[in-house]
């Protein structure tokens, strides 16, 4: 027995977890367009308060369509902007009336004497959006230092007319598996955790997956570095007589590809791609939610009907989002909320024992420490894109593929 007695807790790895202001990973969240909400929610009339990367922002639609994003609290006196009211120039403080265009130029100062305004010449802070697939994006960083959106093969619809771009919470306000009360790096890591697939979701609380990924069966499972990031790699001969073969890929610096969890291995098939590009994206250093651009598959024209995401982890079998349901229910079928929340709200590396089935959380973690190097060295961290030449069908490498019968896979 080794006693517990008199042992110190070291603390987080401040670099990788924390991701305020000035802090390293921080900095580099706010090298990437970060997805902040679909803008369907901006559709009400009402300004929208967000907290991303451990900022309070508001974001809200004016009457001409413009997006801004701004700091949350009036430069006049600081009360939230949340509460002001949408005009046709911008957003006007419920408070005073200052006036704040979605630049954040303060243009009306109605307490004021006439030209009150222009002569104090006030902005309040700012960050520049991207509109794309029916999400907001909005970028943190220095401001010569901003990126292209990259346009990923599984999104560019300038190449694909057989779906259209839906931007969606397929978690509620929560991340992938409906885990929300923990760090960003926990969720993260989970996505190139295949073995928890087969220990967690399967053998521990019973098939939650109801499909070939979380059969019966030890499956053959490796991991290997992409040309964008990292991804497992997941191969099972099925009861059917089929073999599946399934990658996962993670896109530091915290986007993410997962092909459909739904797979029944009865067709064949030759890899079917993720149909959604997600995002762990951490609320501060001890929340986190996801937000998907979801690939919706068209026919003849039109959305399908009854299609299901492959990340919506809503089953008949499955907790799914049901926080409150009672606690020894949770004990006997942990599900990821109760495994990832549970590490702490901000797990302690230095008391890990990683072992040979984590290779896949070494890669990445690697990869974002490479990251944080290239960034004090004055270089972009990775899958930073810059010429427009090269921003078209960036290759993705996460799909399943059914091959039948197995025989043709060994072979």
């Amino acid at each position: 027995m080794r006693s517990a007695y008199g042992r110190t807790i070291p603390r987080e790895d401040v670099s990788l977890t924390h991701v305020g202001p000035g802090t390293p990973m921080g900095e580099m969240m706010r090298r990437y367009w970060q997805p902040l909400l679909p803008e369907a929610e901006l559709g009400d009339g009402l300004p929208k308060k967000v907290r991303i990367l451990g900022e309070d922002l508001v974001a809200f639609k004016d009457k001409t369509g413009r997006v801004g994003v701004l700091d949350l609290h009036c430069p006049h006196r600081g009360t939230s902007l949340e509460f002001g009211r949408i005009e046709r120039e911008g957003l006007r403080c419920c408070y005073h009336g200052w006036l704040m265009r979605a630049d954040g130029k303060v243009v009306e100062m109605p307490c004021e004497k006439p030209g009150y305004a222009e002569r104090m010449d006030v902005w309040q802070p700012a960050y520049p959006v991207h509109r794309f697939g029916g999400m907001v994006f909005v970028y943190m960083g220095p401001p010569d230092k901003m990126p292209l959106f990259p346009m990923y093969d599984i999104i560019d619809t300038r190449y694909r007319d057989d779906i259209e771009l839906r931007a969606m919470r397929l978690w509620d306000d929560h991340s992938i598996g409906f885990v929300r009360d923990c760090n960003w790096l926990q969720a993260y890591d989970n996505v190139v955790d295949a073995f928890h697939l087969i220990q967690l979701h399967a053998a521990n609380s019973g098939d939650q997956f109801g499909s070939v990924v979380t059969s019966a069966g030890r499956p053959d499972i490796g991991f290997e570095k992409t040309t964008i990031g990292v991804r497992y790699r997941m191969f099972r001969d099925l009861p059917n007589g089929n073999r599946l073969q399934r990658y996962a890929e993670v896109i530091p610096v915290n986007a993410y590809l997962v092909p459909s969890i739904h797979e029944q291995g009865t067709e064949a098939k030759e890899r079917a791609k993720a149909s959604e590009l997600s995002w762990v994206v951490p609320v501060d250093d001890t929340q986190v939610r996801g937000l998907s651009l979801v690939c919706w598959p068209l026919e003849n024209g039109r959305p399908v009907a009854g299609w299901k995401p492959g990340t919506d982890t809503i089953t008949s079998i499955r907790p799914g989002n049901l926080r409150e349901r009672p606690y020894e229910d949770k004990q006997r079928r942990p599900d990821d909320m109760e495994a990832q929340e549970s590490q702490r709200s901000i797990a302690v590396h230095a008391l890990e024992n990683l072992a040979l089935s984590d290779t896949g959380v070494v890669l990445m973690r690697k990869m974002l420490k490479d990251g944080l190097k290239a960034i004090e060295q004055g270089e972009d961290p990775p899958n930073i894109v810059r010429d427009p030449a090269q921003n078209h069908r960036i290759e993705t490498h996460a799909w399943n593929t059914v091959i039948a019968p197995a025989r043709d896979a060994a072979e």
